[in-house]
């Protein structure tokens, strides 16, 4: 008897996140891009958790020029997950800013990096990790890659260049109704993480 009470109150609390989540994910406000003032879908910035004025409205074409433009010139080298669409951001952290087991995840994930790019053979920098589903992704901060993506699919990274990695983010965002409130790409040499969360 207990025990169902208790599954039916983590049902509760989980589906009243979930609402959360999906309100806070809303479409803006017809907000026009800041580059070419078609309809602005996302917010680019050149940090992770930037400050609301230094988020700048862009449509999808204009973000993925912006999104091309970091990846290529990007010194060091990046997991990047497939963008979800129930979290709010999808952003680069350096892997200074992550927690011991994502650490560890993208120092051993990285080692397997390949030299070219699975799509087109020029040199590969980025590992794709495909992700279905929000509730890994929101995990992946505390339990790392392994655990949360890449254990119950049983799948592989994919090695890739910038561009083929640009064009892949440009198809998972094609599928989405709802924009992002912040996207960033990576910037400097130290390697990292590009992922969906909230904050």
């Amino acid at each position: 008897m207990h025990i169902r009470l208790i599954l039916l109150v983590a049902a509760v609390i989980a589906g009243l996140g979930a609402l959360v989540l999906r309100l806070r994910r809303k479409k803006p406000d017809k907000k026009l891009c800041a580059r070419c003032g078609a309809l602005a879908m996302h917010g680019y910035s050149k940090a992770a958790e930037s400050a609301l004025d230094d988020i700048v409205p862009l449509c999808v074409p204009c973000l993925l020029e912006r999104l091309h433009e970091d990846y290529c010139t990007y010194d060091g080298r990046a997991v990047v997950i497939q963008p979800v669409a129930e979290l709010p951001c999808y952003v680069f952290r350096p892997k200074s800013d992550w927690d011991e087991q994502p650490r560890a995840d993208l120092d051993t994930l990285l080692a397997g990096l390949q030299n070219h790019c699975s799509s087109c053979a020029n040199p590969a920098r980025y590992l794709w990790v495909n992700a279905l589903e929000a509730g890994p992704v929101a995990n992946l901060p505390q339990m790392g890659i392994t655990q949360t993506l890449l254990a119950a699919s049983g799948a592989r990274p994919i090695s890739l260049c910038a561009r083929c990695l640009v064009q892949r983010i440009a198809r998972s965002f094609a599928g989405q109704e709802a924009g992002y409130l912040e996207v960033c790409g990576p910037r400097g040499h130290e390697d990292g993480l590009v992922t969906a969360m909230g904050y």
